[in-house]
């Protein structure tokens, strides 16, 4: 677990992509959980515990459906002459993971600036261009293409987990 917690790491600082992390079911159910988890830790008190829940199975269900989807394209787009399909528990580890450690990033970010306004607004806009980045690298390992597509499939997927929240949002509350 802890060399898995390394490449998590290093996906990070962008020396290492999805493909370096292990295909195995037990370490994304593990992503999976620590994703929940991190949705139960609430940073305004206003809002309701099982939104947070709710946002965080949105985001897991979203992300692994839409991780199937743009692997099954691509495998289309190949003639399945390079199954891409292959990639899914790799890439879907990665994503809901480095999902888990800017969550805690984000926590650790709001309990030391909390009263500072303006400062964490900024910090904020940064984490999430920098997670933006990130998911871009893995999607860019993922699909062996060029960062400028990974960006655009990273872009899509937020577009994606959003759409899905606020429609459930809307529907449910």
């Amino acid at each position: 677990m802890l060399v898995s917690l390394k490449i998590f790491f290093d996906i990070l600082f962008f020396s290492k992509g999805p493909q370096d992390l292990p295909s195995s079911k037990s370490l994304l159910n593990t992503v999976i959980i620590a994703n929940l988890l991190i949705g139960l830790i609430s940073l305004n008190p206003e809002i309701d515990i099982t939104i947070n829940i709710f946002f965080a199975i949105i985001y897991i269900v979203v992300t692994s459906l839409f991780i199937k989807v743009a692997l099954g394209i691509k495998d289309k787009d190949q003639d399945y002459s390079n199954s891409y399909s292959e990639r899914y528990l790799q890439v879907c580890t990665s994503t809901l993971g480095i999902h888990v450690l800017i969550g805690i990033i984000t926590t650790l970010i709001t309990i030391l600036f909390s009263s500072s306004g303006d400062i964490l607004v900024f910090i904020f806009i940064v984490l999430s261009l920098y997670a933006w980045f990130v998911n871009g690298h893995i999607f860019r390992n993922a699909f062996d293409t060029t960062m400028f597509f990974g960006l655009g499939i990273s872009l899509l997927h937020s577009f994606a987990c959003v759409f899905f929240m606020m429609l459930l949002l809307q529907i449910f509350l």
